[in-house]
């Protein structure tokens, strides 16, 4: 079987269950901002809704807002494919 390659969060189907894959920034105050989110490797995250300039993701039962750079720096795959 053949998984799916990540996406980033902007890219994901809102109602979708997905995995973080990997979080890609070169920002530490981004990098710091997921992690105090909840939003790290190996982490389940829901997409509720998505716009062109930001989303909403449902992590550890907590609802968010992510604006378009936060929601590029997250890479993730459907849960159903997840390894």
């Amino acid at each position: 079987m053949r998984l799916e390659e990540p996406v980033d969060l902007l890219d994901g189907q809102p109602g979708t269950r997905y995995v973080i894959e990997r979080i890609v920034t070169s920002d530490t105050a981004m990098d710091s901002f997921l992690l105090r989110l909840g939003a790290y490797p190996g982490e389940r995250i829901t997409l509720v809704s998505k716009k062109r300039r930001a989303c909403i993701g449902v992590v550890k039962n907590s609802r968010y807002s992510l604006g378009a750079n936060l929601a590029r720096a997250v890479f993730v795959r459907p849960l159903s494919v997840a390894g």
